[in-house]
């Protein structure tokens, strides 16, 4: 009787240890499936294992292109503001926020960045971002609405407020005591913005019944204001603060505000030819943990907000 229990309890476990076996074959089977191209082991609960994903599969056409070519095709306008783009007292690019972002893109893309500085107006930007002869475009560009029907924008890295400067004694004329918005958006004005700049869009928006005038920069409209061609200008507080530092008068004569909820979101422009770059720009910046303001800014780059 000794005996049977004896050979019955090890016919018990050889039978446990067979299904084990099965078990284990059909889970490893199961696992070695998923990857057809390299075989790699799926990672078990408490297991540490690295495994390659995505070996042997090709990459997305535009991305693969950028590879390939080895380089980063990256346009900049050259007239941005700093500290966007920094340059020397001999005008000669010395770096800016725009070029260390892009410059560390190409980097994560195992490619050399290629800038084109030589763009002398947002819209040859934006031409040549839809022609694809640059993939990404860069230099304190908004996005808007109106923008983004013609090429993609990344995530904002820069977020900046849209300002109002007007003459002090035009906001006592007109009996303003905290804040002119009111007063421009329900009155037929005249304001003053940037030429090719997001701000036309901003003005035609926020004040629908005032007449919008360009001016080829923002020191052109503020000579405008001063000659009482226009009643107000509306721009970046990123510009007004470096305008404000340059010109010392400005304080005595002008006021400036700040209108808090309306933004003016800079953004990294990417080619319509290359749909699949936006999102590899997004998870860059993501990554990074990219939103500056303009204090930001000031605490990063001193030099360029030194007064005069």
């Amino acid at each position: 009787m000794k005996n049977f229990l004896y050979i019955f309890c090890a016919l018990i476990f050889i039978i446990s240890l067979t299904g084990c076996g099965k078990e284990d074959a059909a889970q490893k089977t199961a696992d070695t499936k998923i990857n057809k191209g390299k075989l790699t082991t799926r990672a078990r609960a408490g297991e540490n294992k690295v495994y390659e994903q995505f070996s042997n599969v090709e990459l997305f056409p535009d991305i693969q292109k950028i590879i390939t070519r080895g380089t980063l095709n990256i346009g900049i306008y050259q007239d941005c503001s700093v500290p966007f783009l920094t340059k020397d007292s001999d005008g000669k690019i010395t770096g800016g926020l725009d070029m260390e972002i892009t410059g560390f893109l190409a980097n994560h893309l195992g490619v050399k960045p290629v800038y084109d500085y030589n763009i002398k107006s947002r819209n040859e930007l934006f031409r040549k971002l839809h022609t694809g002869e640059i993939d990404i475009a860069a230099g304190e560009l908004s996005h808007t609405f109106d923008r983004g029907k013609y090429v993609y924008f990344s995530n904002t890295y820069v977020q900046l407020q849209q300002s109002l400067i007007m003459n002090k004694k035009d906001v006592v004329e007109l009996g303003i005591r905290y804040n002119p918005y009111k007063y421009l958006s329900e009155n037929t004005c005249k304001i003053g913005v940037q030429a090719e700049s997001a701000y036309i869009e901003y003005a035609q928006n926020l004040f629908p019944k005032a007449d919008v005038y360009e001016y080829p920069s923002l020191q052109d409209a503020m000579d405008a204001l001063t000659r009482n061609e226009i009643i107000a200008i509306l721009h970046d507080d990123n510009e007004t603060v470096l305008l404000a530092r340059k010109h010392s008068e400005i304080a005595l004569n002008y006021t400036v505000y700040v209108l808090t909820n309306k933004k003016d979101n800079i953004s990294i422009a990417i080619s319509p030819k290359s749909p699949n770059l936006c999102d590899t720009v997004n998870l860059y910046l993501e990554s990074d943990d990219l939103l500056f303001d303009v204090n930001d800014l000031i605490e990063r780059y001193p030099d360029a907000y030194k007064c005069e």
